[in-house]
């Protein structure tokens, strides 16, 4: 069986090194070294036992008495073992892990005379400061923590808060002042990014969690670690893994259920209306064993229902007048005859325009096995599933379609009808499995492969075709009806495969680590406003004129449709191969003093199809510059060298320093570079009209049969030489255990892009002529149409056709060096028998250019 999972393992760490991917932490590790008191004892059998599960980790001592075991369970409680012929058994017991650091028990043997007696030391548990495997900024969150500390939403990022240069922004959790989107979010090993980019996490766009809290054994977050193990992020890493099943059946059931009369209604002198709320999270977790001390299995469901008011304004009647706030000047007895008329005249069903409610749902499902092959080889396998929807209203954008009216929520001015809305969806299915190896006591391996496959998309309210209508009154929206003008095929599908292979070898006081780790990236998403047509009526009488006479009273009508030869729907399709190569070496110089130096090997390359536009590509902007949609931008390979140190000042952990220096990359967002594939000028065209439409129910009645591209559009864009971001980052801190086990800290740290996001309008008249300098300290330059002049190089003066394109904008992403942030934390901390307690304080400063 060890020469089939030493071949298995060393087959795919082959074909990994032309792969690539991100490091996750899933496991914790155990060194140290067994001496007789003045020189180290080779040949020590060390046996560490995971108490709640039997789960048993064999190693022998090296030539020096050193030994490691390597990628053990997290958690615990932990026995650790040593015997040596001639000499006294030692133990070390209840020692707990942390995720990612490394454990150190170091025994000291005695000669044995006559009887063997049994020497017990009481560990303890690891600290999550104090650790020779700490460089940079850092933070771990066990499950005593988890179960303890309050939580308003039951997310990972609650906990993650806890991390002192964490800052919640609309999009996420932002550390060390990066933004959220280049964070790296890991489970169990498993990519749990919403790596497209439509939300900071996963479930995001329908206000779900991803995983049950229930499911969660401990949580790292990782901002400055200079182990070239962790990449795929410039912002933090933050790592997960969920609990296991043990020797003993355990299972929780838990609710937790609101309504109108738990929440608050009155903020100082303000108070608000009571309005009705149900909301009800139910789960229920179990783990145990199969077989006992071999087979173990952990499962959790957790769902969520919630339905809340979809809006406190009601329409106005002869009972309710209009009132700012509260009462809409839309009509309640106009707004029924409206749907009654829809009803009878086209069979289509508008819902209601007040009095419902807007439901958001999900259930979750986590299932994970960990099996104990022998004392070399444990294999965990992982599933994760996740079903969620929400109700929305439509959208109050018509960005996109000159002249067109925005607006339309409900409010002082309008009432839309329920089936105007969507429901947004974001499910998917995550496997991910762990093959841990130890060949010898001078090696050991991680292998890990995985599946992610995310689906998002949006569905419409009600079953109906019907074009979007929007009513208007005095210049703003007075009802909507009909197709949501975003939804028609609005789709998002994710897979990803990773594959990562990491081997470490151990030689006297290094640890030398070679390892790659791979992501292969395919999309296809579908975006197309108004596909199914969208009209605007200055009021209520041209729509009814325009149904039962026929007249062409419609203010503006749009539709959007395929350019494509064979008409089909145009989907974008586009991909990227995330590849890295590494190898570090821990160097323990002394017994207070660890340095960790290593080199890692990021390559992109991009996949899919990028549509030539042929025009556009014969078109010359600023300085004789061209560019062509239809080319990928080149693979690019970023290199990183990195180094960090942590010395233990006064050799009896009661002063810790330690620090690093080196460079961090991470994919964008991909719809960023997807955008490309999309916004070309050629899958779409689309017709605008201001006058001469009648309105008509069936979609499709003025959707060109051989429509061509537009000759006005917007246009994305990549750079050729385009690098994922990166940074250089800096960090040096002192950890002092005071009295009592109170822990300051004092850490500082530095942040300068090297490859940021820049975006710029290369369509945008810099001229002389068409510039504004702006009253402003930086003497910023406005470009604006003045006399004479023109906003757009491209504005299809006289007639927009293929050559003389009117291009709204045309946005390329490049990079550039400009940009920095820093902070500065001061900390303290302690952890009571029953109690965790931190206070700190962080001062951040950053700049961009994006």
């Amino acid at each position: 069986m060890r020469r089939v999972v030493l071949l298995f393992a060393s087959l795919l760490m082959i074909i990994g090194t032309s792969l690539s991917g991100y490091a996750q932490e899933t496991t914790a590790d155990i060194q140290g070294s067994v001496t007789d008191g003045t020189n180290g004892l080779a040949g020590a059998t060390v046996v560490a036992t995971h108490t709640p599960t039997g789960t048993v980790y064999t190693t022998t001592t090296r030539k020096d008495g050193r030994y490691n075991l390597a990628n053990v369970r997290v958690g615990g409680p932990y026995e650790i073992k040593v015997t040596f012929v001639g000499y006294k058994e030692e133990k070390q017991g209840s020692i707990t892990l942390n995720l990612g650091q490394t454990y150190i028990a170091d025994f000291t043997l005695t000669a044995s005379a006559g009887q063997l007696t049994e020497v017990i030391v009481t560990g303890s548990r690891q600290s999550r400061v104090i650790n020779n495997n700490r460089t940079g900024t850092q933070e771990i969150v066990n499950r005593t923590q988890i179960e303890r500390l309050p939580t308003i939403n039951r997310s990972l990022q609650d906990f993650a808060k806890l991390e002192p240069t964490a800052n919640n922004t609309s999009f996420g959790l932002s550390f060390g002042g990066r933004s959220s989107q280049y964070n790296n979010v890991t489970v169990d090993g498993a990519n749990f990014n919403n790596s497209f980019g439509l939300s900071g996490t996963l479930g995001g766009q329908t206000g779900s969690q991803p995983i049950s809290l229930d499911a969660i054994e401990q949580i790292q977050v990782n901002v400055s670690p200079y182990d070239v193990r962790q990449g795929g992020f410039t912002g933090a890493g933050l790592n997960t893994v969920t609990r296991s099943g043990t020797n003993q059946f355990k299972g929780t059931v838990y609710q937790y259920s609101k309504n109108e009369n738990t929440q608050g209604y009155k903020v100082a002198n303000n108070k608000v209306v009571k309005t009705p709320i149900t909301y009800k999270l139910r789960g229920a977790s179990l783990g145990g064993p199969i077989i006992k001390n071999r087979l173990f299995f952990f499962g959790s469901y957790e769902q969520v229902r919630q339905e809340l008011p979809a809006t406190s304004f009601i329409a106005s009647d002869a009972s309710h007048p209009a009132a700012a706030g509260s009462v809409s000047v839309a009509n309640a007895d106009t707004l029924t005859a409206l749907s009654n008329f829809l009803q009878q005249k086209f069979n289509y069903n508008t819902g209601p325009f007040q009095g419902f409610n807007q439901k958001t749902q999900s259930d979750k499902i986590t299932i994970k096995l960990d099996l104990n092959i022998n004392k070399s080889n444990t294999l965990s396998v992982k599933y994760n599933y996740l079903k969620s929807a929400a109700d929305q209203f439509a959208s109050t954008s018509r960005n996109g379609f000159s002249g067109f009216i925005s607006g339309g929520q409900p409010g002082n001015f309008s009432m839309p009808f329920q089936n105007s809305g969507y429901v947004i969806n974001n499910n998917f299915n995550i496997f991910i499995a762990e093959l841990n190896t130890r060949f010898s006591n001078k090696a050991s391996n991680k292998l890990q492969v995985g599946y992610t496959a995310l689906r998002d998309f949006r569905s419409p309210q009600g079953n109906s075709n019907m074009p979007l209508v929007d009513i208007l009154l005095n210049g703003n929206i007075y009802t909507t009806f009909g197709y949501e003008p975003f939804t028609y095929n609005n789709k998002l599908n994710t897979d990803v495969v990773q594959v990562s292979d990491i081997a470490t070898f151990y030689k006297g006081s290094h640890e030398i680590t070679i390892g790659t780790q791979n992501y292969f990236r395919k999309y296809l998403n579908g975006f197309a406003p108004a596909y199914q047509g969208l009209y605007q009526f200055n009021s209520l009488t041209d729509f009814y004129n325009s149904v039962n006479n026929g007249t062409t009273s419609a203010a503006r009508y749009a539709i959007q449709y395929s350019a494509l030869k064979d008409g089909s729907f145009p989907y974008a399709k586009a991909g990227s191969s995330d590849l890295s190569l590494f190898i570090q070496d821990k160097w323990r110089a002394s017994r207070n003093f660890t340095l960790t130096y290593g080199i890692r090997f990021d390559e992109s390359i991009y996949t899919g199809k990028f549509d030539q536009n042929p025009d556009f590509a014969a078109l010359t902007f600023a300085n004789g510059a061209k560019y062509d949609v239809g080319k990928k931008p080149s693979n690019a390979v970023l290199i990183s060298p990195r180094v960090g140190f942590n010395w233990d000042a006064l050799g009896d952990k009661t002063l810790q320093v330690r620090g690093g220096a080196g460079y961090f990359s991470g994919p964008p967002p991909f719809v960023w570079i997807s955008n490309q594939a999309s916004n070309n000028g050629v899958q779409f065209g689309s017709l605008i009209k201001t006058s001469g439409v009648p309105f008509n129910p069936d979609p499709n009645a003025y959707r060109p049969a051989t429509g061509a591209a537009n000759t006005s559009y917007g246009i994305a864009l990549v750079d050729n030489n385009f690098k994922y971001p990166s940074v250089i980052k800096t960090t040096l801190a002192v950890d002092k255990k005071l009295p009592g086990d109170w822990i300051v800290t004092v850490e500082g740290s530095y942040t300068k892009d090297v490859n940021a996001v820049y975006y710029s309008n290369i369509n945008l008249n810099q001229s002389v002529a068409n510039s504004i300098v702006l009253n402003q300290k930086d003497g910023r330059v406005r470009y604006a149409a003045t006399p004479g002049s023109t906003r757009a190089i491209y504005s299809g003066a006289g007639g927009a056709t293929a050559a003389n394109p009117n291009i709204s904008t045309a946005i390329l992403m490049k990079n550039s060096s400009k940009g920095y942030s820093y902070t500065g934390t001061f900390r303290v901390q302690k952890t009571f028998k029953d109690l965790f307690a931190s206070v700190a304080y962080t001062y951040a400063k950053s700049k961009n250019t994006a």
